[in-house]
């Protein structure tokens, strides 16, 4: 499985399938890192589980975990494409449909995370016992489900 490095831009392209595993060891030929714990979990199902042991939003919120993505609605009716871009850069956070919705909406067929120089010191806010993620609300999940009608339409 081959992956796209843009070392300018500190991104990286990869198959929703590629492991977190494979993707690290690649990057670290390269002297980069995406500064996650690597394991045989699928990109597309760790982010589908929205990206668990990655580094909080609040950590840094010009940052971001993910740039970009290509994701195929749940029923297979149309490809979604979110061109990497600049965080803040792009109006709606289209990326949140598709980052901890468990597959709801769609799969993510490829991605584009930010990855760091090896050794780069990162500093985070103590957030670890902040409930950042209430439960969903009834009305939330309404919403959600709207949504969902709409993208399968």
């Amino acid at each position: 499985m081959s992956f796209e490095i843009d070392r300018e831009s500190l991104l990286v392209r990869v198959p929703g399938a590629a492991t977190l595993a494979s993707i690290e060891r690649a990057l670290e030929r390269a002297g980069l890192t995406l500064g996650i714990a690597a394991t045989d979990l699928a990109v597309g199902d760790w982010l589908a589980a929205g990206a668990p042991g990655a580094a909080s939003a609040f950590a840094d919120p010009a940052d971001h975990l993910v740039a970009g993505l290509t994701a195929t609605l749940t029923d297979g009716s149309a490809t979604v494409e979110v061109r990497p871009s600049p965080r803040r850069a792009v109006g709606p956070d289209l990326v949140a449909l598709f980052v901890g919705c468990h597959e709801r909406f769609a799969s993510i067929d490829h991605v584009w995370l930010r990855v760091h120089p090896r050794g780069a010191r990162r500093v985070a806010l103590p957030t670890e016992h902040l409930d950042l993620d209430p439960p969903v609300s009834p009305d939330e999940a309404a919403l959600l489900d709207a949504i969902a009608r709409e993208l399968a339409r």
